[in-house]
């Protein structure tokens, strides 16, 4: 249920000439309505010029490894479209308000603490993910059938001596061999543990990773959520490190698939099941793609 046209333009107006005072008014207006304004409903259909355009770079690959590389970007999109969107001005008004600022019990103006997230940039970040799920299961399908690639030709391809070796590429391999024979679970069931050591792989020689037992301490290892949120910090881009805390480990907001398939809490597929782990195989090739140089140099962006 949208607002009131009258009192969205006065909250853009206030915000434009800096006046808070009205603005806060107008916000107090806006809580007088239903907050489900913040619910997107429909995911949208991929105009087919894009999923045409995702084949033709598959296709216009020279090998195999290239058209792997060729299913990520150095920019993740879902990131990158809601950055572009606040830009563009796109979200000024009502969708500047996010959820999280809106008191639906009444009319009492209630404000986060500045570094709260916006709900709806995360529930559009979430879709955007899934659409490019759509787009990146385009692309491994036209990789399938241009190259027809075995378990030994994907893991020449993915091999990497320190990051990646042989033994651990030729698990991985399984994963998308599965993915290909529809065997969607078990592809996810493989490729998460090997996404997860990637990570581990990556980050050892900026960050401790394992801790050795000392005394009452038995040691550990660092897991998936404490990795993801060392990347940034190790150089890594901001925008793919938030796009994978939402696919595989954030539980509130997220999708939150590392957990919840790895721990047994899926009971039937989602309705955007192939997608999923169209992306968590995309996340194993977007880490590796580091380790074999395809990406720009750590903490710059492209």
């Amino acid at each position: 249920m949208a607002a009131a046209p009258d009192v969205v333009e006065a909250a853009t107006e206030a915000n434009k000439r800096g006046l808070p005072d009205l603005r806060a008014r107008a916000e107090m207006a806006l809580q007088q309505t239903r907050p489900e304004w913040t619910s997107i409903r429909t995911e949208g259909a991929i105009p087919p010029a894009l999923i045409a355009g995702q084949q033709r770079l598959i296709d216009a690959a020279p090998d195999l490894r290239t058209a792997l590389w060729r299913t990520v970007r150095d920019i993740h999109p879902a990131m990158h479209a809601q950055a572009k969107l606040e830009a563009d001005g796109a979200l000024e008004g009502l969708l500047r308000i996010p959820r999280s600022r809106i008191n639906p019990a009444g009319p009492v103006f209630v404000r986060p603490p500045a570094d709260a997230d916006d709900d709806l940039a995360m529930e559009m970040q979430v879709r955007g993910l899934r659409l490019f799920g759509i787009l990146t299961a385009v692309q491994l399908d036209r990789i399938h059938e241009r190259f027809q690639p075995d378990e030994v030709e994907m893991t020449v391809a993915l091999t990497h001596k320190t990051v990646l070796p042989k033994p651990r590429a030729h698990t991985l391999a399984h994963a998308f061999c599965y993915y290909w024979l529809e065997e969607f679970d078990a592809a996810a069931c493989v490729a998460l543990p090997q996404v997860e050591q990637l990570l581990r792989q990556l980050l050892r020689s900026q960050a401790p990773v394992v801790s050795v037992a000392r005394g009452q301490s038995p040691g550990g290892v660092d897991l998936m959520g404490g990795l993801l949120q060392r990347r940034p910090k190790a150089g890594y881009p901001a925008d793919w490190s938030k796009a994978l805390e939402l696919l595989l480990v954030d539980p509130d907001r997220g999708m939150n698939l590392r957990n919840d398939i790895l721990h047994g809490l899926t009971g039937t597929p989602p309705r955007h099941h192939v997608a999923h782990v169209a992306l968590i195989l995309q996340a194993a090739l977007y880490l590796l793609s580091h380790a074999h140089g395809q990406r720009t140099p750590l903490g710059t962006t492209a």
